[in-house]
């Protein structure tokens, strides 16, 4: 099961550096992982719509409306980190994120989302590619050696591409027959 603390372990230990704790440690590494990692994993769960941390939620709008351009405004869940899709029934809608909220004209919304998805529940691939990052990341503070950070930057970016094509090969891929739009274009006559 992983954690923060045992994906950047991971990463200092490819370092030749010693394993970390607790990020309160107080050693060069566990001060460089605090530092960085939080940043890091945030970045790293916007960057993909990854299967494991999509998730779906109907919301209502807010009871103040807003005061001009939309009809609604809906208040984006606290664990959003990126919206993927926002629909009502299931055609996408027209919308506009300002802040931490969703401007639509709607009375309801279905809202797709990444969530600040914790570690233990990452799949391995997951898990590799960002240690992987932590790990390039770090190297240059740990070795000194710009070629290992160099080498290790370009095994992140492999791992990332690796773990991202495995996520995206998970279930029925969307077609552009589930569209709506598309339905109700060639409806009757088909491509």
């Amino acid at each position: 099961m992983a954690t923060s603390v045992s994906i950047c372990s991971q990463a200092l230990l490819m370092l030749g550096d010693k394993p970390i704790a607790s990020f309160t440690e107080g050693t060069k590494g566990a001060t460089l992982a605090s530092n960085l990692y939080p940043d890091e994993r945030r970045a790293f769960l916007r960057a993909h719509p990854w299967n494991a941390a999509i998730v779906r939620l109907q919301l209502a709008p807010l009871a103040d409306a807003p005061a001009f351009g939309w009809q609604s405004a809906f208040l984006l869940p606290n664990d959003c980190l990126r919206v993927l899709d926002v629909q009502l029934g299931r055609a996408a809608i027209e919308h506009k994120i300002e802040g931490r909220k969703v401007m639509a004209d709607a009375s309801g919304i279905n809202l797709t989302y990444i969530t600040d998805l914790d570690e233990d529940q990452w799949d391995a691939a997951m898990v590799k590619a960002l240690t992987m990052r932590m790990a390039s990341l770090m190297a240059y503070a740990i070795t000194a050696s710009a070629a290992l950070a160099d080498s290790l930057d370009q095994a992140a970016v492999r791992a990332m591409k690796q773990a991202k094509n495995m996520d995206g090969q998970e279930g029925t891929p969307d077609g552009i027959d589930d569209d709506p739009l598309m339905q109700s274009r060639y409806a009757g006559g088909g491509f």
